[in-house]
């Protein structure tokens, strides 16, 4: 054998045994913590519920039937003449019992400023939003307005409930 080839056969021979080493370091190091099983039903005990789901009502808010211009844009993000719909739903929300009693004084006290706050977000709705079939940026919009009049801390969700949401007029 020359030099050059022992040279060349002590180097791919020290590769090799560098290549031995890390694979069976990463084979072997996985295992030295022992193989922890998570069961379903452990993350479930762990899951921490605030209230239970039993232990909430839901509270009519309102019916609205909402004219409005819906903004729309064509397909290069041009805006274009808006589309008139009617936005048509039942409002719920829903809270804790032992905060029904307050939920529903809220209500009343801030009918004003609800009506005015849920129309003016409806009518900041564009065609994009009504064809979201759960609208989710709409109620997400409405969850943020009404929360601050009813209680922060009371309400934990809103609910729509509509045969047809929306209609062109």
């Amino acid at each position: 054998m020359t030099r050059n080839a022992k040279k060349q056969h002590h180097r791919i021979r020290n590769q090799f045994v560098g290549l031995l080493t890390l694979l069976s370091a990463a084979l072997l190091l996985p295992g030295c913590g022992g193989e922890e099983v998570v069961k379903l039903d452990d993350y479930l005990e762990e899951l921490e519920f605030d209230r239970p789901l039993e232990s909430v009502k839901e509270i009519k808010v309102n019916t609205y039937r909402i004219p409005c211009a819906a903004r729309n844009q064509d397909a290069a993000g041009r805006n274009v003449p808006p589309m008139w719909v009617q936005m048509k739903f039942d409002l719920y929300v829903i809270a804790a019992e032992e905060d029904e009693k307050a939920v529903l004084a809220g209500i009343e006290r801030h009918r004003g400023m609800l009506d005015d706050t849920i129309i003016t977000i409806c009518r900041r709705s564009t065609i994009d939003q009504l064809h979201d079939n759960r609208w989710a940026t709409i109620k997400s919009r409405l969850l943020e307005g009404i929360r601050p009049l009813l209680g922060e801390e009371r309400i934990r969700q809103i609910t729509l409930v509509y045969s047809a949401p929306w209609e062109p007029i």
